[in-house]
């Protein structure tokens, strides 16, 4: 890729004007014809882009106006993706441009005065774009989370490599980044796998089940109706028994699947419900027994219409399992002891859940904020922490906090955690701001003023008190925290919540972008606002 040609203070005032409406007021650009162009017409906007080109124009510094209408025709369209908000896309098709410009100086048909201006004119649109929160980047982020890895239990394979994947997402913002590894509970799996087409359904434990081997059972589907004494027959032997919910109890459809012989019972709900029914045998079975929802059920039975369905089912428990935080660091330059803001998210998931939202929308956004927080100028320390374990208790941001070296800890200013943010759900369009004592803080305070800021309704913004998030650590040790997530307007979650459903399908832009805009201008304004370099930036512009 191209280098730019902006030096790194040029760069941080870029991304500060992105937020404050600063103009740069002085740019060098070496042209005979830079006096004529006003300073409104250097301030970074495609608008003053086009009218420098028809100032260059004017000056001769093109072969013929075909040069011009192409450059602008060019122009015009990295517009219209600004317009919309593709940032990326805007900075992908302006990068083309010095393509364009090359060709042209090549040509001979453009000035390399004239070609140098337009250049690090782009480059200034670039650093404005770079540095805007761009919900297009945290839904790529999000599909290789919960598309590409899917689900990410704590223990499991998935949340492994969604800790790697993450690791060099930071790597790749020049972070200092780390994997802090750490103990969790012993994990039960529970998988039924249909072999026919390996796909994996969701299930619900069967309290008094018996386990399996580390392998499994496997073996055809029976289908033994509502699982009474005259619904199996001989061919039930040594198969997993489907049967449906309702008359009897779950305890007597276990007792008829194991005295005809069968390795297992699945009783799928005779009710519609996103989640998987967990039957209650009040008894000790001799074979694994699990539930399903009746769409899966359903499913089931129409495959078996068709021939022999083949599953695997496992009920096994593991031990010595292990989970991990991965940290990413900036540090100031030339400031001994810098106070340290955190922000953070968790990146496990329920089991069978792709974990979209819950929270692959938070930890997305996170990653996001690294990305424009990179170059940003501040006296304080930024820690991005994405919590492996927070499904299972919180086991990962309390290892974390609990873990703080007493001169980190002294340090520690304040604690923002992103945690489902992107539900489609039509009802959740609120942003809440979640503390633990339900009382209102600094982070509260700067989103507050965000959404001043931004023109936002205030009536999509509430305070509410919540814990069940990775901010509780942090409060509990006295440091300022406070969870965002978006919602209704009484607190409540979409249905998708906890289920399998909870996909990339139903995850909305648009409101990772709302939620994106006003947290990354509170965060920006916090470290504003609390940045001592602050006084010299201005001074220098």
């Amino acid at each position: 890729m191209r280098i730019r040609r902006f030096g790194a203070f040029m760069s941080a005032v870029l991304i500060s004007s992105t937020l404050v409406g600063f103009s740069p007021k002085s740019m060098d650009y070496n042209h005979t014809s830079s006096n004529a162009i006003t300073q409104e017409e250097t301030e970074a906007s495609i608008v003053n882009m086009q009218a420098i080109i028809d100032s260059l124009e004017k000056d001769g510094d093109f072969a013929s106006p075909a040069v011009s209408r192409a450059l602008k025709t060019h122009i015009t369209a990295v517009g219209h993706y600004e317009s919309s908000k593709s940032y990326k896309k805007a900075i992908k098709h302006m990068e083309s441009f010095h393509v364009l410009l090359n060709n042209y100086v090549t040509k001979g048909m453009i000035s390399e005065n004239a070609a140098n201006l337009l250049r690090d004119y782009a480059d200034a649109l670039i650093s404005k774009w770079d540095a805007i929160f761009d919900s297009a980047r945290v839904m790529d982020y999000l599909h290789q989370l919960s598309v590409e890895i899917g689900p990410r239990v704590a223990g499991t394979d998935g949340e492994r490599k969604a800790a790697e994947y993450l690791k060099s997402q930071f790597q790749s913002f020049g972070y200092e980044t780390s994997i802090q590894e750490f103990a969790i509970n012993n994990r039960t799996e529970r998988t039924l796998k249909i072999l026919n087409n390996n796909k994996e359904l969701a299930l619900g434990a069967a309290t008094g089940s018996s386990v399996t081997g580390v392998k499994g059972v496997t073996g055809d589907f029976y289908h033994a109706g509502l699982g009474q004494p005259g619904d199996f027959s001989d061919d039930a032997k040594g198969k997993i028994a489907l049967v449906q919910r309702g008359e009897n109890s779950y305890w007597e459809k276990v007792v008829n699947a194991t005295n005809a012989g069968a390795i297992g019972v699945v009783i799928y709900d005779n009710t519609d419900s996103l989640t998987p029914v967990r039957p209650t045998l009040n008894n000790n079975s001799t074979i694994p027994v699990v539930g399903i929802t009746k769409d899966d059920g359903e499913a089931l039975l129409a495959q078996l219409s068709k021939g022999a369905v083949k599953a695997n089912l496992i009920i096994h428990t593991h031990t010595n399992q292990k989970s991990q935080n991965v940290i990413a660091v900036k540090k100031p330059a030339n400031v001994v002891n810098p106070e340290i803001v955190y922000i953070t998210s968790h990146y496990d998931s329920v089991p069978y859940s792709p974990g979209a939202n819950d929270d692959g929308s938070g930890t997305s956004t996170i990653v996001e904020l690294a990305r424009i927080l990179k170059n940003f100028p501040t006296d304080k320390e930024l820690r991005f922490v994405a919590f492996g374990a927070e499904e299972v208790g919180l086991v990962g941001s309390n290892y974390y906090v609990r873990n703080l070296p007493k001169e980190d800890f002294d340090r520690s200013l304040i604690n923002f955690q992103m945690e489902m943010l992107g539900a489609k759900y039509e009802p959740a369009s609120y942003l809440a701001v979640n503390t633990v004592d339900g009382k209102a803080n600094t982070a509260w305070d700067y989103t507050n003023a965000a959404f001043d800021k931004l023109g936002k309704d205030k009536e999509k913004l509430i305070l509410f008190r919540r814990g069940s998030s990775d901010h509780v650590p942090f409060h509990n040790a006295g440091i300022t925290a406070a969870c965002f997530n978006m919602g209704t307007a009484n607190g409540g979650l979409e249905p998708e919540y906890h289920t399998h459903h909870d996909t990339i399908e139903n995850i909305s832009p648009e409101r990772l972008q709302f939620a994106g805009d006003i947290i990354s201008t509170a965060i920006f304004d916090f470290l504003t606002d609390h940045n001592s370099q602050e006084k010299d930036l201005e001074e220098a512009s």
